[in-house]
């Protein structure tokens, strides 16, 4: 994650710009208000934690998308993530 401040939008609320999703129609990154970026980055760190890896570009994206939705999709989400790591440990 490289997430900067953007500012404050014309709704009043703050924006930060995540750089890892820059791409050519928006180069600066990915713009996302503040109540996303709370629920952007733990998910994105849990998931990191789970698989051991950073992600991708792609997968990054994916997650900035998911993170848009309610806090009990995520929640629901990172629990079949976690759930799968745990399952993937036992096994071994």
């Amino acid at each position: 994650m490289d997430l900067h401040y953007k500012g404050v939008n014309s709704r009043g609320r703050a924006e930060w710009f995540e750089r890892d999703l820059a791409r050519s129609h928006c180069p600066e990154g990915l713009v996302m208000e503040e109540w996303q970026v709370d629920q952007y980055k733990p998910f994105v760190e849990g998931i990191m934690a789970c698989i051991g890896r950073d992600l991708t570009k792609d997968e990054l994206s994916t997650i900035a998308w998911l993170a848009g939705y309610e806090q009990s999709t995520i929640d629901n989400i990172m629990s079949l993530i976690k759930s799968a790591n745990m399952r993937g440990k036992s096994e071994k």
